[in-house]
């Protein structure tokens, strides 16, 4: 997993996001498949649970781990103290690993836009953090072409969802 390619627009909201980042990025999500969080029958997480983070989906909300390395992640219903929540996902093109940069500049080109959809604020002039997901080099060769967008507050748990809330 990576971070924002432009250090001017990613902003740590989150405690230690960098580490939840480098984790990612060291960890390879723990590769594909593995614990999926609990959930109702409509998909939405109805407890606290340990999960791969390959399965978070859009809508899901997640706890920033412990340590600077993990395979798992936390999440947690909604309605519930968290510190991210997924508000967009898309898949790269198969190919060749195209390199952490053009990744991050993947992320800036459809998270963005999907930030100004679901909080109602262009990122830039948001008090809120987006926190992409991204495949490793090493989690892209088992099949991971995923970017999962995130959002949460500033040094701060959010309780609901962040979606409309013009922050």
């Amino acid at each position: 997993m990576s971070y924002r390619s432009t250090p001017a627009t990613f902003r740590t909201s989150v405690p230690a996001a960098g580490a939840l980042l480098l984790g990612l990025l060291l960890s390879g999500c723990g590769l594909i498949g593995g614990n999926d969080a609990q959930r109702d029958p409509s998909g939405t997480v109805t407890a606290s649970s340990t999960a791969d983070a390959f399965t978070i989906k859009v809508g899901d909300c997640v706890n920033e781990p412990e340590g600077t390395t993990f395979s798992e992640i936390v999440a947690i219903p909604c309605d519930q103290p968290h510190d991210l929540e997924a508000y967009a996902s898309t898949k790269l093109p198969d190919g060749d690993f195209p390199g952490r940069s053009a990744i991050g500049d993947k992320v800036d080109e459809f998270c963005d836009p999907k930030f100004l959809e679901f909080v109602g604020i262009a990122y830039n002039d948001s008090s809120l953090s987006s926190v992409p997901f991204t495949p490793t080099s090493e989690s892209w060769s088992g099949g991971d072409r995923e970017i999962v967008c995130l959002v949460g507050q500033e040094k701060t748990k959010t309780t609901g969802t962040l979606k409309a809330s013009n922050k």
